[in-house]
């Protein structure tokens, strides 16, 4: 070749090099010209699980992200909260020179840049690439393309320029997807091993850090994943990050993750490997620990508070709640046990009547998955359980337990009755003819004392007093004074509670203190008191649910309820044909309501006979409340001033030395030469 075409030759080949420069140049140019903004970056470390604790700190359950429309199970966490094992074993198999690059590995990129030129366009890849292409280039991570690459690289450098190494590393684990629907290293940890990322072990991590590439395809290859771990312990050993002790001993771990079946030898080898549950390693949207129902309960009080928005497609919420774990056990063991009629399901909810502090709640028992909750969803009319608060409007319009009551055929105009009347019945069909003390009647729970108690203080009084104890009474009629109103199991055990605490009705708490990913208070509650009665009158009705469990000893109706070395008091309730069975109690550090009942409200039948609810709730409570406050304070409540108390016949309401001990208002204790009251009977009043 002559000079001439040597010259040539060489500027061709300048030329060549100068214009591939310059093309590449303008390649990066267009690729990098509209990046995505590094700030963005605050907003993604948002975007997390929420955690539902107990009101003792104990994990309740976690309610998954939303990302694209699918549950994301992802919980933040910081390097310190990550074992240093796990952490050194990640970053030796993804990125080993990851503390001494600048977020391009020269090693790496001639291998892309050579994968590049040969039609490969992978390669390179390190830990801050991975962060960008998981958070910023995430619509582009399934794309192979030279773009996506130099965009990665680009971002990879302002991305080292703006934060140090751990708070990239840290970025990585928590942005990393790990398959199913786990991202970040907690995801994955509670998915693969039902642990905390503090507890992994080196032998643990490894095989988090094998999955990462491929993390669907090597779930399923459990034979492949430890081949590959042996060889990084064999590099880790060589490169000097473990000694030989170390890597030998993770080895010998009998690694099993999540839905495997696995048998290892006394050498660490495989012999046995069997997938049984793929699904095992998928968290749900809401994943429970306990209490299922309780915790849909405060999943719907969080997105009414707070909107879905915040809840699914930011998290990160710290929920601090209200449930007492042991006795959430207590109640979970009680409905288990409960002996119920055909079809039936029950509902079982304790709570604080202080604070109204929900401690245990049971919404059903029947099926599993059922997210129908009993317990704050079932609206029912509650029988007798009504009673006391009918008595007990009596007592604040100046009536006593001792006042008479008539115990005979009652009618009523009535349109919506045949012939136009209405005679209320007792239970049994059967009645005294005769007065009787208004104590008595509830010890009875007979029906035609409290309907004529109703008419006789005012239909319109008790159904406003009904109101405001968290009944719904859509008419005001006298059916009401005998179960004609609708209420739930936990308003009821929010009425209950203020015949105890002094005479408020309290408002149901699930929740007590909400805090965001960074520890800020969102929401703090404060217990909601309603007055309902005076002191004087709630302790009086305190007294009368005190006689139905304890008056008429053997043959009381609630005898099942009594729990020895504990005062309780309560009331049953049963509705036409046993659609409905209650019993409500309150004792000491608690207010309890058990509700059994069918979801589409037949008629129950036990053993082919109608139940009663003496019979079937009041074992159940029983063997609630004993077990979640055995070993807490127990005694009677002391009663407030203005009270005395006096022995009174239960029968005719005249003191007796043989009577019932009773608490009376000063000034209206029944005296021995006074005859008892008469009260008119009423003769077609209309309701």
């Amino acid at each position: 070749m002559g000079v001439r075409a040597l010259r040539l030759f060489l500027f061709l080949l300048a030329g060549l090099g100068t214009g591939s420069g310059l093309g590449l140049g303008y390649l990066v140019y267009a690729y990098t010209r509209n990046l995505p903004d590094l700030s963005q970056f605050e907003r993604l470390r948002l975007t997390a699980t929420s955690t539902l604790y107990a009101r003792d700190g104990t994990l309740l359950a976690q309610i998954a992200s939303v990302e694209e429309g699918r549950a994301i199970h992802r919980s933040l966490v910081r390097l310190s909260e990550v074992s240093p094992a796990a952490v050194a074993a990640i970053v030796f198999s993804e990125d080993r020179r990851f503390f001494q690059h600048y977020g391009l590995d020269p090693v790496r990129l001639l291998g892309a840049l050579w994968a590049i030129l040969q039609g490969d366009l992978q390669g390179g890849s390190t830990i801050t690439t991975q962060v960008i292409k998981n958070t910023l280039l995430r619509e582009l991570a399934q794309v192979r393309t030279l773009e996506r690459k130099v965009k990665e690289w680009a971002l990879a450098l302002e991305l080292e320029r703006r934060y140090t190494k751990k708070e990239i590393l840290e970025m990585y684990l928590n942005v990393v997807p790990w398959g199913g629907n786990a991202v970040g290293i907690k995801g994955a940890a509670e998915a693969y091993f039902g642990k905390d990322p503090a507890a992994l072990s080196l032998a643990e991590g490894l095989y988090l850090a094998s999955l990462i590439p491929a993390p669907n395809a090597r779930y399923q290859d459990l034979k492949g994943v430890r081949e590959r771990m042996r060889r990084l312990l064999d590099e880790m050993v060589a490169e000097g990050w473990v000694s030989r002790e170390v890597a030998e001993a993770s080895w010998r771990e009998p690694l099993v993750p999540k839905g495997w079946q696995a048998r290892y030898d006394g050498e660490g080898n495989l012999l046995e490997a069997r997938l049984v549950d793929p699904e095992a390693r998928i968290l749900r949207q809401v994943d429970f620990r306990m209490a299922s129902h309780f915790v849909l309960e405060v999943r719907r009080f969080l997105e009414e508070r707070f909107g879905k928005e915040k809840v699914y497609g930011e998290g990160g919420l710290r929920v601090y709640t209200t449930l007492d774990p042991g006795m959430q056990q207590a109640a979970e063991r009680a409905a288990r046990e409960a002996r119920l009629p055909e079809g039936a399901d029950l509902a079982l909810v304790g709570l604080d009547p202080e604070t109204g502090e929900v401690l245990a709640l049971v919404g059903g028992v029947r099926r599993e998955n059922d997210q129908y909750n009993r317990a704050t969803r079932a609206l029912r009319n509650p029988g007798s359980a009504v009673k006391p608060f009918v008595y007990a409007t009596a007592l604040e319009a100046g009536w006593t337990q001792a006042t008479l009551v008539p115990d005979r055929p009652l009618e009523f105009p009535d349109p919506s009755q045949p012939g136009g009347v209405w005679r209320p019945k007792n239970f049994s069909g059967r009645f005294l003819s005769r007065e009787i003390t208004l104590r008595y009647a509830l010890d009875l729970s007979l029906n035609l004392p409290a309907v004529y108690t109703a008419n006789a203080i005012g239909i319109q009084r008790v159904a406003e007093k009904l109101a405001q104890a968290g009944f719904v009474v859509r008419y005001p009629t006298l059916a009401i004074a005998i179960g004609g109103a609708s209420i739930t199991p936990v308003n009821l055990a929010a009425a209950y509670a203020a015949f105890v605490n002094g005479g408020y009705r309290v408002t149901p708490l699930y929740v007590k203190r909400v805090e965001d990913a960074e520890g800020r208070v969102l929401y703090e509650a404060y217990p909601q008191r309603r007055r309902l009665f005076s002191p004087q009158v709630a302790y009086q009705g305190w007294d009368l649910l005190k006689g139905y469990i304890y008056d008429l000893g053997e043959k009381g109706l609630a005898k099942g309820a009594r729990i020895p070395g504990r005062v309780v008091g309560g009331k049953t309730g049963t509705t036409n044909e046993a659609r409905d069975l209650w019993f409500a109690g309150v004792t000491r550090g608690l207010s309890a309501v058990v509700w059994v009942g069918r979801d589409d409200n037949q008629p129950l039948r036990m053993g082919g006979r109608e139940p009663s609810s003496s019979v079937v709730n009041p074992p159940i409570w029983r063997a609630f409340v004993a077990e979640a406050l055995r070993g807490r304070p127990a005694g009677d409540f002391s009663p407030p001033p203005g009270l005395v108390k006096a022995r009174v016949d239960l029968l005719t309401g005249r003191p007796s030395p043989q009577g019932v001990e009773m608490w009376f208002p000063e000034g209206q204790v029944p005296f021995p030469e006074e005859a008892p009251s008469q009260m008119e009977e009423p003769h077609g009043t209309t309701p």
